[in-house]
Protein backbone atom coordinates (compact mmCIF):
# COMPACT_ATOMS: atom_id res chain seq x y z
CA UNK A 1 0.00 0.00 0.00
CA UNK A 2 1.33 3.38 -0.95
CA UNK A 3 1.54 6.05 1.62
CA UNK A 4 0.23 9.12 -0.50
CA UNK A 5 -0.29 12.50 1.00
CA UNK A 6 -3.67 14.70 1.16
CA UNK A 7 -3.53 17.91 -1.12
CA UNK A 8 -3.99 19.09 2.58
CA UNK A 9 -1.72 17.77 4.13
CA UNK A 10 0.89 18.80 0.56
CA UNK A 11 -0.32 22.28 1.07
CA UNK A 12 0.26 22.46 4.92
CA UNK A 13 4.08 21.19 4.37
CA UNK A 14 4.34 23.77 1.56
CA UNK A 15 3.50 26.64 4.14
CA UNK A 16 5.65 25.45 6.78
CA UNK A 17 8.62 25.47 4.36
CA UNK A 18 7.85 29.12 2.78
CA UNK A 19 7.45 30.38 6.28
CA UNK A 20 10.85 28.97 7.59
CA UNK A 21 12.44 30.20 4.30
CA UNK A 22 10.51 33.45 4.97
CA UNK A 23 12.30 33.43 8.52
CA UNK A 24 15.81 32.82 7.65
CA UNK A 25 16.07 35.72 5.46
CA UNK A 26 14.51 37.90 7.72
CA UNK A 27 17.21 36.84 9.87
CA UNK A 28 19.78 37.02 7.67
CA UNK A 29 18.92 40.85 6.98
CA UNK A 30 19.09 41.11 10.32
CA UNK A 31 22.53 39.66 10.48
CA UNK A 32 23.94 41.94 7.55
CA UNK A 33 22.26 45.15 9.16
CA UNK A 34 23.74 44.47 12.61
CA UNK A 35 27.05 43.53 10.93
CA UNK A 36 27.08 47.08 8.69
CA UNK A 37 26.45 48.97 11.70
CA UNK A 38 29.09 47.83 13.74
CA UNK A 39 31.16 48.33 10.69
CA UNK A 40 30.23 51.70 10.09
CA UNK A 41 30.39 52.44 13.57
CA UNK A 42 34.52 51.68 13.79
CA UNK A 43 35.18 53.61 10.70
CA UNK A 44 33.08 56.71 12.02
CA UNK A 45 34.92 56.31 15.56
CA UNK A 46 38.03 56.46 13.27
CA UNK A 47 37.62 59.01 11.63
CA UNK A 48 36.59 60.95 14.22
CA UNK A 49 39.88 59.81 16.01
CA UNK A 50 42.06 61.01 13.09
CA UNK A 51 40.51 64.19 12.62
CA UNK A 52 41.51 64.71 16.07
CA UNK A 53 45.04 64.35 15.58
CA UNK A 54 44.98 66.13 12.41
CA UNK A 55 43.69 69.43 14.37
CA UNK A 56 46.91 68.62 16.63
CA UNK A 57 48.81 68.39 14.10
CA UNK A 58 48.00 71.79 12.48
CA UNK A 59 47.14 69.65 9.20
CA UNK A 60 44.86 71.24 7.01
CA UNK A 61 45.17 68.66 4.11
CA UNK A 62 44.68 66.13 6.31
CA UNK A 63 42.22 67.84 8.42
CA UNK A 64 40.02 68.27 4.58
CA UNK A 65 40.97 65.08 3.61
CA UNK A 66 39.28 63.23 6.59
CA UNK A 67 36.04 65.59 6.99
CA UNK A 68 35.28 64.92 3.29
CA UNK A 69 35.51 61.32 4.24
CA UNK A 70 33.11 61.73 7.27
CA UNK A 71 30.90 63.38 5.12
CA UNK A 72 30.36 60.73 2.48
CA UNK A 73 30.04 58.44 4.84
CA UNK A 74 27.48 60.09 6.83
CA UNK A 75 25.62 61.00 3.64
CA UNK A 76 25.53 57.36 2.28
CA UNK A 77 24.90 55.31 5.45
CA UNK A 78 23.25 58.33 7.71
Amino acid sequence: MENKKSYTDMMKASAMTRKKHAEKSVLDIYIDMVIHESILTTRRADLLEAIDAALDCKDETLFMKLTDELTQLSCHYG
